[in-house]
């Protein structure tokens, strides 16, 4: 007689029984905490299910232990160890299934498991947002990745309100261009873009922290004019390294009262214009003489100090920069032509600078 195939969810309770009687045979002995770990004393209530959802990529091939690991971080579960150790006894340790999901938070490892082998069958939508765009940019990418018309994110930007801490920072009048953080968003289908913007504004105030305003604040900046200069920041670094670098350089120009000279708050004065927003895009490379004299307070060519606000949403590494640039004496900075991959060529004295143009600045 032909035995049926024993599947990975039929062996599960044969996994389950197993894994109870060793955790019986462990309470005797005296489990280790890092195993009890989520599991609830004898006698106690269960802990009440949280209707909270953490969203959570599970990478191809990912090991169990990796991903343990990940949702243990992230607060889904609460021992990593568990949770490979009960995949592992179920037979599915490699047959995790990759892609985007909800997960509750404080679950139990058996239920996610479950979830991350048989799909979740709420459908979600993903959006990823690159570091340096303007809200109208994100506005597009939110339309494209099935959130709804990209007026309806700008909409929303415009009526959200910040959180303490940074609301009563920003000047009255202000947009929140710089405010929404970029980054991979996972939500359920139905989300609306005030829910989008919501969480792009709540991951923002994560991310900042209290530590990084506190440095920043050690450096005579509030939380919208540090954000302001990580803009600046984002817009001018390609090399993930030279980030202090170029902040530690616009820190030297503001103690000494100069204007920045950056120019993609030129670009970003320019694009006040719709005439040149429809004929060369939010970011206009080609600057001419005209757009450098720009009247526009944003124009850090014309004017000393920090822009008005933002002029894009900065990632985490360059509102890091900021909060701790790097002490140096350069003053000046020239994209290197030569290399052509973003990098620089930094000076001190403006004979240096002049030099390093001639050297490699574009032709």
């Amino acid at each position: 007689m032909t035995k049926a195939p024993v599947t990975p969810f039929a062996a599960a309770g044969i996994g389950v029984v197993v894994l109870m009687a060793l955790l019986a045979a462990w309470g005797i002995a005296g489990t280790p905490a890092s195993v009890r770990g989520g599991l609830p004393a004898a006698g106690a209530s269960p802990a009440p299910a949280s209707t909270a959802t953490v969203p959570f990529t599970l990478e191809r091939g990912a090991s169990a232990g990796d991903v343990g690991r990940r949702l243990e971080e992230l607060g889904v579960i609460r021992s990593a160890r568990q949770f490979e150790m009960l995949a592992r006894l179920m037979g599915v340790q490699g047959l995790l299934s990759a892609g985007d999901y909800l997960l509750p938070e404080r679950a139990s490892a058996l239920s996610v498991i479950q979830l991350l082998t048989v799909r979740e069958a709420v459908p979600v939508l993903r959006v990823t947002f690159p570091e340096g765009l303007r809200i109208e940019e994100m506005a597009v990418i939110a339309e494209q990745a099935g959130f709804g018309p990209r007026d309806e994110f700008l909409a929303a930007a415009a009526r959200a309100r910040l959180p303490a801490g940074l609301a009563e920072y920003l000047p009255e009048g202000a947009t929140l261009q710089g405010y929404l953080f970029p980054d991979t968003y996972i939500m359920p289908v139905g989300s609306t873009m005030d829910d989008l913007v919501a969480y792009m504004i709540r991951t923002l105030d994560e991310r900042f922290t209290p530590e990084l305003r506190a440095a920043a604040a050690a450096r005579g900046l509030n939380p919208h004019q540090a954000l302001t200069l990580a803009s600046i920041v984002e817009r001018e670094a390609v090399i993930p390294e030279e980030r202090p670098l170029i902040a530690g350089v616009f820190y030297n120009r503001l103690a000494a009262g100069d204007r920045l000279g950056a120019d993609p708050t030129v670009q970003f004065a320019v694009a006040q214009d719709p005439a040149s927003v429809r004929q060369y895009g939010w970011w206009k490379k080609e600057l001419t003489i005209i757009d450098l004299e720009n009247p526009s307070p944003y124009n850090t060519r014309l004017f000393p100090g920090l822009p008005p606000g933002p002029i894009a949403c900065p990632g985490l590494a360059s509102i890091e920069a900021v909060a701790r640039p790097a002490a140096t004496d350069y003053y000046y900075f020239v994209a290197d032509a030569k290399k052509g991959d973003g990098s620089h060529v930094f000076a001190v004295t403006f004979a240096e600078h002049e030099r390093n143009i001639a050297l490699y600045g574009a032709p």
